[in-house]
């Protein structure tokens, strides 16, 4: 089988590395992958994107799967533009993809499915019109968050203490506008407890659970500072039972997946909910609609069997082979560059020559994520440079594991969390 992957991070990375350990896959291209990337399978694609080079590639090549990674892929419309090719493409079309696209569609389709979430405003028109009518509308919240609506790069979503705070990020936003708010700005009431993230692969009203995860997404230890794409993660989350899956199956994944295919844009590929688990019960943060990075970092090195074959059955919409989650434990830890996550127009610093240990683990993998051949050598190339993720028997083992291997890979200015899983 040969397939193609679209993207160039550590989950891209990841995807190809996992797929290159099934007999069923032949050759991997990913377009545009990075530097970093490699492998006896793996080929990158070194070409501009857009649809007819798209098309012209997926014909020549004989690619039999389309794997997108990141949702922009998916919003420009490739499953779409698979369709036309009778490729198959694991994931949604460009009209279902606004289950993440757009947080305010998202907001009103969980109101309509009966998905429990936290109550909201859309203060879109009001903060057109100044300050005054918005900080009417932040009384009716105790803890707002704001969340712009639109794609922003993982960097939109704003926790705030009090409607002061609140405040003083909607102005600093209404003064220097950033990526998302096209499409809107919103606010709802902040939920507590303890955050998971639920991955399951869907083919219309089907599905099937492919793990737990809790991302970090707060750039400092103890979730301190702006939040980021993601600072490191760690899978499954000890608490999900066999119960709560089922639970969120029930109440979640199926409502969601009957509305969209009452409403003609069936959903397809890889529905990731972020959840919100505290006393007063769970509520659904955000659907997500593609693999998460790093979430996808720790799930995958724990699924056992053929993936290649498992995403190539669901993207031609046909029964959904059964993995198994094996009975052990992942962990992922981000080193980012100095200036990460750049909000608010701080740069981020790009150019350090990257030093590694390049060796196989039994039990561990370095993934690169924003990186770019030198001269000199790899160099840093985003704000997410790279990261490790170590597998073990046991969440502490491979804790530990994974902080006695971040040693071996340095830049300058790199900065991570160290607290990543333990905080359960």
């Amino acid at each position: 089988m040969k397939i193609l992957i679209l993207g160039s991070g550590g989950r891209e990375h990841a995807i190809a590395w996992r797929l290159s350990l099934d007999s069923s896959s032949s050759r991997i291209f990913i377009w545009p992958g990075n530097d970093g990337m490699s492998g006896e399978k793996l080929e990158l694609i070194d070409r501009p994107f857009d649809q007819e080079s798209f098309t012209s590639l997926v014909t020549k090549l004989g690619i039999d799967l389309v794997i997108p990674g990141p949702e922009k892929f998916l919003y420009q419309g490739v499953v779409d533009w698979c369709l036309g090719l009778d490729v198959p493409c694991f994931g949604p079309g460009a009209q279902a993809s606004s289950l993440e696209k757009s947080k305010l569609f998202a907001k009103i389709l969980m109101q309509e499915a009966g998905v429990p979430t936290s109550p909201f405003r859309d203060l879109t028109a009001a903060l057109s019109r100044g300050m005054e009518e918005v900080n009417s509308l932040l009384k009716e919240f105790r803890k707002p968050v704001i969340k712009i609506s639109g794609p922003s790069l993982g960097k939109g979503v704003f926790v705030c203490d009090s409607v002061d705070d609140a405040s003083e990020v909607l102005r600093k936003l209404a003064q220097a506008p950033q990526p998302g708010m096209e499409d809107g700005v919103l606010v709802e009431e902040a939920v507590c407890g303890k955050e998971v993230s639920m991955f399951f692969a869907c083919t219309n009203e089907a599905f099937t659970y492919l793990g737990s995860a809790q991302d970090h997404k707060r750039v400092f230890d103890a979730d301190q500072g702006p939040n980021t794409g993601g600072m490191g993660a760690i899978a499954p989350v000890p608490w999900v039972s066999e119960e709560f899956i089922r639970d969120i199956g029930e109440r979640f994944v199926t409502p969601t997946l009957e509305l969209m295919v009452k409403r003609g844009t069936p959903f397809r590929g890889v529905l990731f909910l972020g959840l919100m688990v505290g006393p007063e019960g769970t509520n659904l943060l955000e659907y997500n609609i593609r693999f998460g990075d790093p979430e996808t970092q720790v799930i995958l090195p724990l699924l056992d069997g053929d993936f290649s074959d498992f995403l190539l059955c669901c993207a031609r919409q046909e029964a959904i082979p059964k993995l198994t989650i094996l009975p052990a434990a992942a962990v992922h830890v981000v080193k980012a560059a100095r200036g990460y996550p750049g909000v608010f127009g701080a740069p981020i610093e790009a150019g350090q020559l990257i030093t590694w240990r390049d060796s196989e683990y039994a039990s561990a993998k370095l993934f690169f994520a924003g990186v770019k051949r030198s001269k000199e050598g790899l160099v840093t190339n985003g704000g997410r440079v790279l990261g490790f993720t170590a597998w073990a028997p046991t969440a502490a083992e491979a804790i530990r594991n994974c902080y006695a291997l971040l040693p071996e890979c340095k830049f300058q200015g790199e900065h991570f969390r160290r607290d990543i899983g333990q905080n359960l």
